[in-house]
Parts: C-alpha cells; structure tokens; sequence
C-alpha cells in the first residue's frame, strides 16, 4: 500500500495552515504580551509541538507497514505528542501572568518537554528493539528454509544414482526433509550456530556425491548411510532442545 504524493501536499497545507493559525491567534489574544520572554517561549513551544505531530504522521504515511507491525509502540508515540501539544495550550492560558513567576514557567515547558523527549526514546528503544527481534526471527526462519531446499537438492542429487545403489537413502532424505518441515523455526541463539553448521554439512554431503558422479566413482552407501544417521541425530537433537528451552 502506498500513500499518493498528493497525500503528502495536503498534509503540509495542513501543517502550514495550523502554524499560521497558532501564529495569528497567539499575537491577537497576547498581543500586549508579545515583548515576555513568556509569550515567546510558548510560541516556540507551540511551533514544536506542531512540526512534531506533523513529522509523526509523515512517518507513519511513509511506513505504513512497519507501523502495522507495531502498532502500539506507533499509537503510544502520537499520544505523547498529542499530549505535549494539549500541555503547551494549557501553558499558554498563563501567558499573560507568567512574567511574574517566570522561571517556573520556563521549568515548566523544559520538564515538560524533557519528559516527552524521555518517553518518545524509551518507545523508540523498544520499537527498535522489536524491529531487530523481528529480523532475527526471519533470518532463523529462513536458514530452517536453507537447509529443507538443501536438503531437497540432495534428494535431487540423489536421484541421479541407479535406484538399486541409494533407493533407501532416498527414503531416508525424504524424511530428514518432512522432520526439518516440522521443526520449530524460530531458533534460540544458542543453536543459531548449530543450524548453520547443519546446513553447511548437507551442502558439502551434495558436493561430494556430485564430485563421486564426476569422477565415475560408485557412491559409497556406507559413508553416506553414516552421514544421514549423523545428520538425522543433529536435527532430533536440535528439536529437543529447542522443546526444552520453550518447556
């Protein structure tokens, strides 16, 4: 789903209409004010607080889906920012007798702001944090997907030997191939390695029988009916620690 340029435009007439509305309204009600360092610290405030709203939501237009993917994270960051506007319109209500206590009114707006700068990182901290877990999940997902294609290009390798010689270690790959389709794909990082190690060792399995068919050499059964054993024990050993460490 894309967002239309033409979005984009009415969006920014929106936002510089809002900026010249808050700037009309601000010099019309205050404007006996305009000289305060108070009337001033508000319209800046006020200037942030808009540009903010607006940069949050050219973002999520942008991103539509990623933001679907973590839509609370998205909601609660325009929350805060609507929340920061609707505090510096409260703020402005004291305009016009904030020079006799000034400096809480400075601190005010500061820890106002700080504190949505804090909560909007702490957000952005975990929505990143998300992202990357999300990333790793596939990477694992897709190294499982690696090693059944590996798997099944062994078969296919396989295939090329007289049936008599490897038929049952056709059988034999075919269900190492239907074990890994119904492994758990989300890999904790302690067999992250292990995995591509598997991988790795299925490869050079189907390097070498392709080398044995180049160099008119019989396939050696016994070697490979090892290999197999070997293999099918690494992939019922990583399912059960994987069923151990979700237990």
């Amino acid at each position: 789903m894309t967002t239309k340029q033409s979005d984009f435009l009415i969006l920014n007439a929106i936002y510089l209409i809002c900026m010249v509305v808050t700037s009309i309204v601000s010099f019309t009600i205050f404007n006996h004010a305009v000289v305060s360092v108070a009337f001033w610290i508000n319209l800046i405030a006020s200037y942030v607080a808009i540009t903010a709203i607006w940069m949050y939501i050219r973002y999520i237009m942008r991103n539509l889906e990623q933001v679907k993917r973590f839509v609370p994270g998205y909601t609660a960051l325009g929350v805060i920012a609507v929340i920061y506007l609707l505090c510096v319109v409260v703020y402005s209500l004291f305009t016009s007798t904030a020079h006799f206590a000034l400096r809480w009114f400075t601190l005010v707006h500061i820890v106002t702001l700080a504190l949505a700068l804090i909560l909007c990182g702490i957000i952005m901290i975990y929505i990143r944090n998300m992202h990357r877990q999300e990333a790793d999940g596939q990477t694992k997902i897709v190294t499982l997907q690696l090693i059944d294609k590996a798997l099944q290009q062994f078969l296919h390798t396989l295939e090329d030997a007289p049936a008599s010689t490897v038929d049952e270690e056709r059988r034999y790959v075919s269900s190492l191939i239907e074990l890994v389709r119904y492994s758990d794909p989300i890999t904790p990082d302690s067999l992250t390695y292990n995995d591509h190690q598997i991988l790795l060792d299925i490869e050079l399995m189907n390097n070498e029988l392709v080398n044995q068919y180049a160099s008119g050499e019989g396939v050696n059964s016994e070697r490979l009916s090892a290999q197999l054993s070997q293999l099918k024990h690494r992939l019922t050993e990583r399912n059960q620690h994987l069923f151990a460490s979700k237990s």
